[in-house]
């Protein structure tokens, strides 16, 4: 696919500022920008909007939407959604496929929620989940506070001897540490922290502080939201923040949304809700339709398609709460994929196995193991520091050792980012053609006596309902399909002016016995309707048969009598 800019580093806020005024400034008519929001350091949260505006409004269109960077520090997510952007700015024009897109389709595109939580987290050593402001305690709490030590612009790992350590080097890596068995009596033994400086300290003890940042925006959402004693990083109440705030806003303000992508790292997964109860809970009917959409996202990136609370949370661990997708599936009734990008331990040789199960401290220690060795191969020596001795003011000498978390545990290293923004683009443009649309198979026109008979049939050629899930039906949330007539002197002798023909059902819809050609049935509503009337008019006259849904966007066709 063709492109215009590089993805060989992670954009700071201006890079991606200054792209989407481009996009505004050279295609016009394809381009609608504007500030969902301000965040509290004066950033604007900014949304694109494309599509090709010669063949119908934004709103007037079924609509995709990728958003990125709820979380701050998973930067790689935001790099795929700029990369969608890049290839359908660089394409309109040039490639038919693209064009055609862009004629269909709307794509509403959210780079970065959390403009001030990443930008802190490109510029400074520091990480955090999603804004750096002190959450849930309003003072540093007691123990090891990250920081950057030796100032090499990373906060590494920091072992101190100790002889109630719980670690020890390995004999396989000096770089690596093995658990400590119940035997082992004689060595030298670690506790091992984050690299910083340690609150409170009390000579003898060091412990780990909690987070000082910790509110989770994919915690804040108002569906299914329990408070912090229940669910971490939960946020005083739902919607808190100006950043999630507007992102609900904008779902519930943008009716023909259908399918949202939200772009995450790390674990390279293709998850789908519910995360706050199990998918057996929920329409088998909308489970199934995760599972074929994500079967796509499996071919073009190798990642597999997992259910949040079913497979991918831990077993045991109970359910996530307040998440962006259950909002998304439960209140808004959209599909919504969120996309863990970067798949390091697959690529060191362990691939995920869901649902998933604790490991043990053997088989943690052999996956530290590959993926160090995978680091030496693909990175090279640089890319984990040796434990290397440091003089800690607080505790003398230490060893600071490790990786950079940042680019090779949570993202990936800049030199694998292309492939990485390459695969979930292609699965983007492969799922927005998943969404309903509509299409006028024919319309007729027939002389009754000194009036005309016209019919008409729409169909929905696509995979997806036009209401997408059934869980929006259960809502009542979606409007249904409408069809009217348009026209200078029309007498309308039977029929309404706007019909109301309910849902079309997308070819999901259709089952088929077997693969060799079994019998065919229509599981839900038909794929296409007829709407008649009868209207009195000079012959000559131009009719247009106008069809819309909220979802599915519109069609019309104009006949002469």
């Amino acid at each position: 696919m063709k492109t215009t800019y590089t993805y060989d580093h992670f954009y700071l806020y201006g890079e991606i500022e200054e792209i989407l005024r481009g996009y505004a400034e050279k295609f016009p008519h394809l381009t609608r920008l504007e500030s969902l929001g301000k965040t509290a350091a004066g950033r604007d949260i900014w949304a694109i909007s494309v599509t090709d505006t010669r063949t119908g409004d934004f709103a007037d269109k079924p609509a995709y939407c990728v958003d990125a960077n709820i979380h701050a520090g998973e930067v790689t997510g935001s790099m795929c959604a700029m990369y969608l952007l890049d290839v359908l700015y660089s394409g309109s024009g040039e490639d038919p496929a693209i064009d055609k897109l862009l004629e269909t389709y709307t794509f509403y595109v959210i780079p970065r929620i959390t403009p001030d939580g990443s930008e802190v987290y490109l510029t400074t050593p520091a990480t955090l989940r999603s804004i750096d402001k002190m959450y849930p305690f309003e003072d540093l709490m007691p123990g090891v506070q990250p920081c950057d030590l030796d100032g090499d612009g990373v906060i590494r790992r920091m072992r101190v001897q100790s002889p109630y350590g719980v670690w020890k080097q390995s004999p396989d890596d000096p770089r690596l540490l093995v658990k400590r068995g119940p035997d082992d009596t004689e060595g030298v033994f670690y506790n091992v922290f984050s690299e910083g400086m340690i609150e409170d300290y009390e000579a003898g003890w060091v412990t780990q502080a909690p987070n000082k940042w910790g509110n989770d925006f994919n915690r804040n959402f108002p569906f299914a939201w329990e408070p912090e004693v229940r669910q971490t990083g939960a946020g005083t109440y739902p919607l808190i923040h100006t950043e999630t705030k507007v992102m609900a806003d904008f779902i519930a303000a943008h009716r023909n949304i259908c399918c949202i992508l939200n772009m995450h790292t790390m674990g390279g997964v293709y998850l789908y809700p519910p995360g706050y109860k199990s998918g057996k809970e929920a329409f088998k009917e909308d489970m199934a339709l995760y599972k074929a959409l994500g079967r796509m996202g499996t071919e073009e990136s190798g990642y597999p398609a997992a259910n949040v609370r079913d497979e991918y949370v831990e077993q045991g661990a109970g359910p996530i709460r307040g998440l962006f997708d259950d909002f998304n599936h439960f209140a808004m009734g959209l599909v919504n994929f969120t996309i863990e990008c970067w798949d390091l331990y697959p690529r060191a040789g362990f691939p995920h196995k869901y649902p998933l199960q604790p490991k043990t401290d053997a088989e943690q220690y052999e996956i530290m193991k590959a993926v160090y060795a995978w680091a030496d191969a693909n990175l090279g020596p640089e890319a984990i520091k040796p434990w290397t001795p440091f003089e800690h003011p607080q505790l003398g000498p230490v060893e600071i050792g490790g990786y950079d978390y940042k680019t090779l545990v949570q993202n990936c290293p800049p030199a694998f980012l292309q492939q990485e923004v390459e695969k979930h683009g292609r699965f983007m443009l492969r799922e927005a053609k998943a969404m309903p649309r509509l299409e006028i198979r024919d319309v007729q026109v027939t002389p009754v006596g000194d009036a005309y008979k016209l019919e008409a049939r729409v169909c929905n050629p696509s995979f997806l309902p036009t209401y997408v899930t059934k869980e929006a039906l259960n809502l009542r949330i979606v409007g249904p399909l409408q069809a009217e007539l348009e026209g200078e002197g029309l007498e309308l002798l039977e029929g309404k002016p706007t019909v109301d023909l309910g849902q079309l059902e997308g070819y999901s819809g259709i089952r088929a016995a077997s693969a060799m050609g079994g019998q065919t049935s229509i599981m839900g509503a038909p794929c296409e309707k007829k709407v008649s009337w009868i209207v009195r008019a000079p012959a000559g006259t131009k009719i247009r048969v106008c069809f819309r849904h909220p979802r599915a966007g519109r069609a019309s066709a104009e006949v002469v009598l």
